[in-house]
């Protein structure tokens, strides 16, 4: 009976030792998730910007053939 109630406590306290490791392991996730969508976020403003100031040298260049 000694060694049910030890294997019993032993499964418990790994039990618990995983669960934490899994509520650690989900804000890890969820901080990295988190970070990568600001990357992406930023990523299409600045590609937004560069469509823009290429369609602006693209318009100077047109003005400079016509001249």
């Amino acid at each position: 009976m000694k060694t049910v109630i030890k294997l019993l406590i032993v499964f418990l306290v790994i039990g618990v030792v995983s669960c934490r490791d899994t509520k650690k392991e989900e804000t890890e996730t969820k901080t990295a998730v988190e970070q990568i969508e600001a990357i992406e976020t930023e990523a299409e403003a600045i590609s937004k910007e560069i469509e823009k100031e290429v369609e602006e040298l693209e318009n100077d260049l047109k003005e400079l053939d016509n001249i």
